[in-house]
This record gives structure tokens, C-alpha cells and sequence, in this order.
């Protein structure tokens, strides 16, 4: 488990500095990917391993992207609240904390619940912190808005590419 969330971390970090800092539709559409990695840590995952990996990695996307600690700020918030959001969405059965919070494990409709809540938070502090300032509010919600679902897209497809049904 440990390797392959390593690997994921790398594999996020090289796909959103390849990829997707070079998609971006008339400064509107940002799809931030990498958060990935934090949407589908280990339910078990320590909370100060959660919290300083998810650090690291918006570090390390801060200085592919120039940007002076808005991915970080916005990483570790999710990753803060992250336990708050899974406890607090219903499932069927009792929650397993020894799986990854992943479409496979978790269902269709929980998986969305908590990838959509989860993206928007992020990218609401994302953007907010970006522009920080309350002109031209409606802008940055739409943008908020246009790079969260263009993110959504991108995380469930990579989930059904990787779509194993679940024991």
C-alpha cells in the first residue's frame, strides 16, 4: 500500500506539470488533478502523514506552477478535513478503514459525493487565495466552478480506467 501511494504521488506531480499546467482554456479552466493523490489516501492514513504528504505535494506543484504556497494552503485544508467529509457521508455498510477511498471500494455515488466536496474546497481556496480580493467575485466563482468539474472529469476517468470491482 505504501509503494503504491508513493508511486501515485509521483505519478500525480509528473501528469499535472506535464499535463494539465498546460491546459488552460482562456484562463478559465484549470484542471488541478494532483488532487487525486489526497482523495484516495488510505482511510487509515495518519493524520500527520495525510497532513504532511498532502504539504509536500502542494509544495512541490507550488514550485512547478510559480506560485507562492496556494497549492500547499489549499492541500493541507483538504487533507484536514478530509476525515470530517468521509465520516460525515453515509454508506451502505459499515466503512472499512483499511481501503482507499476509491470508486471501486466505495460506489458510484459516495465516491461522487466525496470527490465533488473534497474538489470544490479545494479549488474554492485555490482561487480565493489567488486572487484575494472580493472584485470581480463572480469571475473567480466561475472559475472555481468550470476548474472544479474540469477536475472532476479528469478524476473520474482516470478512476473508471482503473475500475476494479471490489470484493
Amino acid at each position: 500500500m505504501i509503494l503504491k501511494s508513493i508511486f501515485r504521488f509521483i505519478f500525480v506531480i509528473i501528469f499535472q506539470v506535464l499535463v494539465f499546467n498546460n491546459i488552460q482554456f482562456s484562463g478559465f479552466v484549470n484542471p488541478l488533478y494532483y488532487v487525486l493523490f489526497i482523495l484516495l489516501l488510505p482511510i487509515k492514513t495518519p493524520a500527520w502523514l495525510t497532513l504532511l504528504s498532502s504539504f509536500i505535494l502542494g509544495a512541490i506543484i507550488d514550485v512547478f506552477s510559480q506560485s507562492p504556497g496556494l497549492h500547499a494552503s489549499a492541500s493541507v485544508l483538504i487533507a484536514y478535513i478530509r476525515p470530517t467529509i468521509i465520516s460525515s457521508i453515509k454508506t451502505t455498510g459499515e466503512t472499512n478503514t483499511d481501503l482507499e477511498p476509491s470508486l471501486s471500494n466505495m460506489g458510484f455515488r459516495w465516491f461522487i459525493s466525496y470527490a465533488l466536496i473534497l474538489i470544490f474546497i479545494h479549488h474554492f481556496i485555490y482561487f480565493s487565495l489567488e486572487v484575494f480580493r472580493f472584485g470581480n467575485f463572480l469571475i473567480t466563482f466561475y472559475r472555481i466552478i468550470i476548474s472544479s468539474f474540469a477536475t472532476f472529469i479528469a478524476i473520474i476517468l482516470s478512476q473508471l480506467l482503473t475500475f476494479k470491482k471490489s470484493q
